[in-house]
């Protein structure tokens, strides 16, 4: 150090002494603007003097500064025995855990997972980062970007080399689905250099990150590359790069890339399907078709009914595919469509309520089967049939509604198709003793709670006044009128009438036409289904019966059900041992009688008791199946059903007969493999006669 500058030193290391240590900082740094060729040295003594004061974080940037300049092992050793060798044990046991955390997690891709630990985090606090590089004997510093992250919906976000955790934690508790389907998620992409993510690693515990499921991290350029390459990956709508733009680079990229595949593959299924009608027809006809199957893990039921079409086919002898999603932050896209199309070829496109037209990538010529099971408005919309091609089949669930014909549908691309059941799922078990103690009961009832006074808060809480009185009186009154008089109203239009009139008679409003049909509306297709399941447990329990299960979510939370509650049945092999151990099912579906809980109950060697509906408001009438009275019972009202639940449950000889016949019945009538065998057959059916009518 040169000696010129020693007494200016003394003079800060005086008045450091004597408690003036700002003071003393600020000649120091007049000093360095002086003294420049002894900066190296300088800074250290500036270093030292900060970090004894308890100045750590800028102390340790005047000990990288002068490393820097200076490039001394001496000062390299000083700081990491200041900085990292106290912290050195902890750092190493959060990185081990957290590797442990990771294997088998299924959103993490690293291009460098087996190589050695180089790097270490020696200081982070709100502001900053400065990590040790132990094999390059470097430092490098990184200032916290941190970035306003709103509450966003449908937002797919990708935040390159992200370290603090807070923010990833805000991150996620901001991006959230608007439309929560099961476990339907977004996902997060976290995307790392191999140095930041071996700092990030030990510097947090991402064991909660991981338990969310939907947080993605990319390790290396290669990772990042190969995952958003991979079928049904959603790509970031929102891209914080800051500075990395080898990844902004990659990204656009990628997106030419995916798009020049799926120009290529539109072009391959249009040549495929354009030369081989032909032969398309000819294994269709011979009863070997190639089938895809396309459903979502989003849905309740469907994909269930879609697996076990796609297993009928399969012991049918045709080759099947299901294109579903991967998991629970995936989702399929146009380029996974196209590409599966151009893979596997099939004959016949199999989707449960909806239709090609949809998707204008699938060729004219591929044969396209809709089963429609719900009342959806692209199912509802008059317009559907006009855009049905003569490869275009309905499978109908709503085989005894009127409304299909109304709706347009042409009888030729119509196949009755009644929901049935699988009886290699539905069938007689042998129960153990844990679950004979589970599942036995005299009376068995399978639906989620219906929360009735929470749907009818949900409706008046937006009205006003007497006009929100007056609606809250109506529904109210419904339900006691279904509890008392043990009916229900079958048909939009007589709620219709109930409800003016109501409104009329004790309120005098004349309600809108609009208005009126939005309450008809709701009142027909979710009130009255609410209103009608919580009733039947009502009759059930005010007439002494007490060993009842209840099986379905929310009916612990009112305390007159909890104590049957029993939680939710999951579908397969469990609600079949419910039924199989249950003495008497009760039906209670305020739309159809043919349920496929009716036929599932059959199969596993139930006793179904189907609720009544009238034959002209039944949209799948179990009566034009099997014979009621005779296959199946089906109760008429409140007092019906506690005749019949006494008498059946008080004649077992009577009440195993109709078991036997029931489970023959639906044998004979309603499973998987006798419904896609027709439906097969009619398919080649009315191909061959479009063929020979042109």
């Amino acid at each position: 150090m040169d000696n010129i500058a020693l007494p200016y030193l003394e003079k800060v290391f005086h008045l450091e002494e004597a408690g003036f240590v700002e003071e003393a900082f600020r000649l120091f740094d007049k000093v360095l603007e002086v003294f420049e060729d002894n900066n190296a040295e300088m800074l250290l003594e500036k270093a030292k003097m900060r970090f004894r004061n308890g100045y750590e974080r800028d102390a340790l940037f005047d000990f990288v500064s002068a490393y820097a300049e200076s490039g001394c092992d001496d000062i390299y050793e000083l700081i990491l025995e200041a900085y990292y060798y106290p912290n050195k044990d902890g750092l190493r046991e959060t990185l081990q855990k957290n590797v442990q955390y990771l294997e088998g997690y299924s959103h993490y891709r690293n291009d460098n997972k087996d190589e050695d630990i180089e790097v270490s985090p020696i200081w982070q606090d709100e502001e900053w980062l400065v990590y040790v590089d132990k094999k390059e004997k470097t430092f490098s510093i990184c200032l916290r970007d941190k970035k306003e992250f709103d509450k966003k919906t449908e937002q797919v976000v990708m935040v390159i080399n992200e370290i603090w955790m807070e923010d990833i934690i805000c991150l996620e508790a901001n991006i959230q689905i608007k439309y929560k389907l099961l476990n339907k998620d977004l996902p997060i992409y976290m995307v790392y250099d191999s140095n930041y993510w071996t700092v990030f690693l030990q510097l947090n515990d991402i064991k909660g990150l991981l338990e969310k499921n939907r947080i993605v991290f990319l390790v290396g350029e290669r990772s990042f590359y190969e995952y958003l390459k991979e079928s049904m990956v959603v790509y970031p709508s929102a891209r914080y790069f800051y500075g990395f733009q080898n990844y902004r680079i990659m990204f656009e990229q990628i997106a030419r890339e995916i798009n020049e595949e799926v120009r290529i593959g539109e072009k391959e299924i249009e040549s495929y399907y354009c030369n081989n009608v032909e032969e398309i027809n000819q294994r269709i006809r011979t009863g070997k078709p190639k089938f895809l199957f396309w459903t979502s893990r989003f849905t309740t039921i469907l994909q269930y009914h879609t697996r076990d079409c796609m297993e009928s086919v399969k012991r049918l002898g045709c080759e099947a595919e299901i294109l579903i999603e991967s998991d629970d932050i995936h989702r399929i896209r146009k380029r996974d469509i196209v590409s599966v199309l151009s893979k596997v070829q099939p004959d016949i496109m199999f989707c449960i309520d909806h239709f090609r037209f949809e998707h204008i990538e699938c060729p004219k010529e591929l044969v396209w089967i809709t089963w429609i099971q719900d009342f959806l408005p692209n199912i509802l919309d008059k317009n559907t049939p006009l855009k049905l091609t003569e490869r275009d089949f309905v499978m109908n669930h709503f085989t005894t509604w009127k409304g299909i014909k109304e709706i347009g549908y042409r009888e030729d691309c119509l196949i009755k198709a009644p929901i049935p059941a699988n009886p290699y799922i539905y069938k007689p078990y042998e129960l153990n003793a844990e679950e004979l103690g589970k599942y036995v009961c005299d009376i068995c009832f399978v639906c989620h709670a219906s929360d009735v006074d929470n749907h009818i808060d949900n409706t008046v809480k937006n009205l006003q006044g007497e006009l929100k009185e007056a609606i809250y009186a109506v529904y109210k009154g419904y339900q006691a009128y279904v509890q008392d008089m043990g009916e229900i109203f079958y048909t939009k239009e007589i709620f219709s009438e109930y409800i003016k009139g109501a409104v009329q008679y004790h309120y005098d409003i004349q309600l809108n036409p609009n208005i009126l049909e939005i309450f008809a509306k709701d009142m027909f297709e979710n009130f009255n289904q609410r209103v009608y399941r919580q009733a039947l447990v009502d009759w059930i329990l005010d007439a002494g019966f007490t060993n009842i299960k209840l099986w379905g979510s929310g009916w612990e939370k009112e305390e007159k059900y909890r104590v049957y509650a029993m939680g939710v049945a999951e579908n397969g092999e469990m609600l079949s041992k419910i039924y199989q151990a249950s003495k008497v099912v009760v039906g209670n579906n305020v739309m159809t009688t043919s349920a496929a809980r009716a036929w599932e109950t059959m199969l596993s060697g139930g006793f179904y008791m189907s609720n009544y509906i009238p034959e002209e408001e039944d949209i799948t009438d179990i009566r034009k199946i099997i014979d009621v009275g005779k296959d199946v019972v089906m109760f008429y009202n409140k007092d019906d059903l506690i005749e019949k639940l006494h008498y059946y449950l008080n004649h077992e000889e009577e009440r195993k007969e109709m078991i036997a016949r029931g489970r023959k019945a639906a044998l004979e009538h309603m499973t998987y493999d006798m419904l896609m065998k027709r439906v097969l057959k009619e398919v080649a059916e009315r191909l061959e006669g479009n063929e020979d009518g042109r």
